[in-house]
Parts: C-alpha cells; structure tokens; sequence
C-alpha cells in the first residue's frame, strides 16, 4: 500500500493529447503527457531557491523554476479533471537540460556515446550506485508531489520509462550494446520505476517505450544500438520473472510505415502475423493479441497498453490533411475494439519545425507560435465520442474504401509466425 490511496482512473473515451490550452476541454481529453527530463529538473550544485527532497536518508535538489512550470501544466490539465502521464528522459543537451557537468557525470549512462550526432537521450544508469540513486530520487519527487490524493500541484498517475528504447542509440543511448545486455539494464529502470512510485500510490503505471519497428529494426546495420520491438518485449518480460515479475505495461507509437504518408491503411509491412515488420494503427491488433498471451500476463491480468505517440503527418495538401482525418477516426474505432489499449495520444497539438520536416499538428503553428488553422483531424478528434462520430465514421468509410475500411475495423491476426516456406525455391 502506498501513502495515497485515491482510486485508479477510468476512462470514458480513449481520445488523449499533450496540450496546454483550452481546446482540451473541447476535444473532450481526458489524459494527457508530459516529458520531464532528469538534468532539467535536479542539481548536484544547488542555487539558493531550490526545493530539497530527502530519498532513502540522503538529501537531493530540484530546481524551482522547473518545477514550477510542471505544477502549471498539470494544474491546467486538472481543472478540466485531466491527469498525465509523464516521460521520464535523460538528456544532456535537450529538453531544457541545465548542462550541469557535475550532475551529468553522476547521471548519465557511463556508456552513453556523446559523440553520436543522433544520441539525443542517454539511458539512465542502472549498473551504478550513484545512477540508481539519483534516478529513484528523481522517480519519488515526482511521485510525492503529483500522485498526491488531492492533487494539489496536478495529477500524474503513470511514467514511461526513456523513449522508443528499441532504438537506444537514439533515444535511450547506453553505446553499443546486445539487445540481451540493453534490456537487462533496462528492466531494473523500469523494476526500479515500479518501486519508487509505489512508495507512494499502489495505482502507479510504469511503460515500456516502443517504437512501430516490431520484426525488425530502425537501422538494420546496427544490431548493437537499434533492436526489434518483439525482441525487446520478450526480454523483459524474461528478465522482470527472473527476479519476481511486475506490473510493467507498452507504451507503442504506431505511427505510419512511413511518417511522411498519413494513409497507414496502405501500409505495406504491417501484416497480421506475429512477426510482422511493423506494428501500426493498420495491424495494431497484433500487438494487442501477442500481449494477451499467458506468458504476457501479470496476475492473471492484461498488461495495460497505451498508445502513447502517433500522429499523421499533413502535407501542403488538403489530401494528405483529409487522409489524416479519416485515418484518425478508423484508428480510433479500432483502438476503442481493444479493451487492453487504455487510450491513444495524438503526438502534436500544433507542428513541431524541428521534428524532421513532419507537419503533425492537429493544428498550424503561427508564425508567432500560436495555435493556428484547425486541420480535419482536429474535427475529427472532436468528433469521437458525440453524436456526430456516426456521421464522421460514414465519411471515413467512403473516403478511404467501403471494403478496405471494413476489412481493417476487425481484422484476422493469425497468432503466430507467418509461414515463409511458400517463399522458397526448390
């Protein structure tokens, strides 16, 4: 039993976005995200005004400003009754770091290869005292203040542990590493994660980041930094037992095969088997049938699966923009078939100029970066849930194809390998 004992939340729709205005309220959000990044957030030296927290009988630093703005956003998000899940990252250069060198000696994976262009994230260091140390603190601060019974900085029920990891070399970078190594370390972040937060409320969700690369990898000619998603999922279910399992779910991004095209429902390597290349919203029952497998299982329960980055992408079209809306509203009567997928999170509200020329905003950015222009998906998103979503799945199904729109609402998922001998010469 942890300190609070508010009950679990319970979601009437599965519509989530990270967002900090009002248009939470008119698109009927009822969870969000927020990224919360180590070296942003604590001190090894301390400026004057920072807030102090005692973990395990030592003492560790947080900055105030920082902290300060994660109440804002969270208390934004709560008058409108919306709880978070928070991110957990550790990067050195990016979201907000202070670039404390003394801090990042003591948190960084001692393995972390800086001079990677594309290690954007380090791993958290598991393998180290004063790694694990630093991490649980960093893990129970957040925990204290925002799974609070009365919420009185915001509500965060649940942390994903690091970003898309079976692409470590970017997101999560340890250096070069075998999967089995990687996600050993891996496993106590996230066991590690459980603990901490449970200190504090029994209800806390910990994830597993995904990526939608699931038989294969990101970079096929790096077997050392980017692994199958399958592969990933297996180990650590093997290595959480290993030690006395826990309640770890998925957190999956199943965006499109490819990001620059919004129509998944063409996808060419997501199939309905086991072993498919990827996993996205056109096979996502895939991923919800291999986790309802007994070896999945936690207590006799379904592991939760949230869907917690995808989005599609809007060209300089209104094409691109009407497929993106009636692939959101396909994807979003499939995920609502799934009762393991807790809810689905569009990745951007307004469009990120520094996220690879991807346009994924369900609105434009201004040029002053105001909210701007509503794209179709925003009206769709709205859409879901209310008595026009009957009118809006009517459209989507012309749109995209009587047959093909059926067709993927229930698809077949074979629960098992797909057989290739049909594909050797004899």
């Amino acid at each position: 039993m942890g300190i609070y004992t508010h009950d679990r939340e319970v979601f009437s729709a599965k519509k989530a976005l990270g967002c900090g205005t009002e248009d939470l309220r008119e698109l009927g959000i009822e969870h969000t995200l927020i990224n919360i990044n180590l070296p942003a957030l604590m001190w090894e030296e301390p400026p004057a005004d920072a807030i102090s927290f005692v973990c395990e009988g030592r003492k560790y630093w947080f900055d105030a400003e920082a902290v300060a703005a994660i109440d804002r956003q969270l208390l934004f998000a709560w008058q409108y009754g919306i709880s978070a899940t928070a991110i957990l990252l550790n990067a050195p250069e990016r979201f907000e770091s202070h670039r404390e060198e003394a801090l990042l000696k003591k948190v960084l994976h001692p393995d972390f290869d800086s001079s990677d262009e594309n290690a954007f994230i380090s791993a958290f260091s598991m393998d180290t005292e004063t790694g694990r140390s630093y991490y649980r603190a960093f893990v129970e601060f957040l925990a204290c203040r925002y799974m609070a019974d009365d919420a009185g900085y915001g509500r965060i029920t649940g942390f994903i542990v690091s970003n898309e990891v079976n692409s470590g070399c970017i997101w999560g970078n340890a250096g070069e590493k075998t999967a089995e190594a990687y996600c050993r370390e891996y496993t106590k972040a996230l066991r590690l994660t459980w603990e901490a937060a449970r200190v504090y409320w029994e209800h806390a969700q910990v994830f597993l980041s995904l990526d939608h690369c699931w038989g294969e990898r990101f970079y096929a000619d790096r077997p050392l930094g980017t692994y199958p998603g399958r592969e990933v999922v297996d180990l650590v279910c093997r290595f959480a037992k290993e030690e006395g399992d826990f309640g770890w779910g998925i957190a999956y991004h199943p965006y499109p095969e490819d990001l620059h095209f919004p129509d998944f429902y063409n996808d060419r390597t997501a199939g309905f088997y086991f072993d498919t290349k990827k996993i996205t919203f056109k096979n996502i029952e895939v991923l919800h049938a291999y986790m309802g497998q007994e070896a999945f299982l936690y207590e006799g329960e379904r592991r939760p699966i949230i869907l917690s980055e995808q989005g599609f992408h809007a060209g300089y079209d209104g094409f691109t923009e009407k497929q993106g809306a009636a692939g959101y509203i396909l994807a979003y009567q499939k995920v609502t078939a799934l009762s393991g997928i807790l809810w689905m999170t569009v990745h951007a509200y307004l469009d990120n100029p520094k996220e690879f020329g991807l346009r994924l905003g369900i609105r434009e950015r201004s040029m002053d970066g105001s909210p701007g222009r509503r794209r179709p998906v925003y009206e769709a998103m709205k859409a879901m849930g209310t008595n026009r979503e009957e009118e809006c799945i009517r459209w989507a199904r012309e749109f995209i194809g009587e047959e093909l729109y059926d067709r993927l609402l229930h698809p077949v998922v074979h629960e098992g390998d797909e057989d290739k001998s049909k594909e050797m010469d004899f």
